[in-house]
């Protein structure tokens, strides 16, 4: 985003990876004569900045929607080797316990 600063975009991105809002702020700015107390009290306004909320945010979503589709890839694969075990295996139980869990994928099977 265009409109964050270099050292806020390093603090969104740093709590985007998962860090305190201080840690984030420690490694963005000098902050090593800052006291424990002025750092924290900086780090949270900062992180009430509307830009860097909006940012955030961005990242955030970005995540889930990678998230999303890596399951959606995994939903996939089982899906197609199930499908495979189903049609191909040697084993009357292989291919029956496979077809049970599609039918499960799909929703067959459930009970009130």
């Amino acid at each position: 985003m265009k409109c964050l600063s270099h050292k806020q975009t390093i603090f969104v991105d740093n709590l985007a990876s998962g860090l305190s809002k201080t840690a984030a702020y420690r490694l963005a700015y000098s902050s090593t004569k800052l006291g424990h107390k002025t750092i924290w009290e900086a780090s949270s306004r900062l992180s009430k900045h509307p830009k860097v909320v909006a940012r955030l945010d961005e990242l955030r979503a970005e995540k889930e929607a990678e998230e999303r589709m890596l399951r959606l890839s995994y939903g996939d694969f089982v899906i197609n080797e199930l499908q495979k075990l189903a049609l191909n295996a040697k084993s009357d139980r292989t291919r029956i316990k496979a077809l049970e869990l599609l039918g499960k994928t799909v929703g067959l099977f459930q009970s009130c």
